[in-house]
């Protein structure tokens, strides 16, 4: 019985020893996959400057409310055509568009950066213009209160 023990003992601490020292070469092996992406986003950075700029554009393409194939198109620098809403973080609301058009471009204020136009306009100051007219149009449909000058009797 005691001898089962031992030999139990000694076969657990080897696959326990084998699983260590697989683990530490696919560890291993993971490290050197991840060096070797790494290295070819650095060269992809390198090569094409608007790289880490087109990363950033399709997530903001997402955010706003652009589907998968709708940012892929955009994101290739091809127009789309779109109708309906799209959101803005800056104002936190959902504005409507009706059949805008829309493509990723240079910045007008900074040619390193991608920005997204909607008919020629960059999106930032559509969301802008909307909220404007929005703010306006609720505005003056509230009235200020008239105060008067006590009851009437």
């Amino acid at each position: 019985m005691e001898r089962q023990q031992e030999e139990h003992s000694r076969q657990l601490m080897e696959l326990q020893a084998k699983h260590r020292r697989e683990m530490a070469d696919k560890e291993a092996a993971h490290q050197e996959e991840v060096s070797f992406l790494k290295s070819i986003i650095q060269k992809a950075k390198k090569w094409f400057p608007l790289f880490q700029e087109l990363v950033y554009m399709e997530k903001f393409c997402l955010k706003v409310g652009f589907n998968e194939r709708q940012t892929a198109t955009l994101i290739s620098g091809k127009p789309l055509f779109y109708e309906g809403e799209l959101y803005s973080e800056e104002h936190r609301r959902k504005f409507t568009t009706e059949e805008a058009g829309f493509q990723v471009v240079k910045d007008p204020k900074d040619k390193s950066k991608l920005a997204l136009a909607i008919n020629g306009q960059v999106i930032g100051e559509w969301f802008k213009e909307q909220f404007g007219r929005l703010f306006s149009s609720v505005k003056r449909t509230v009235e200020p209160l008239r105060r008067g000058k006590g009851m009437g009797l």
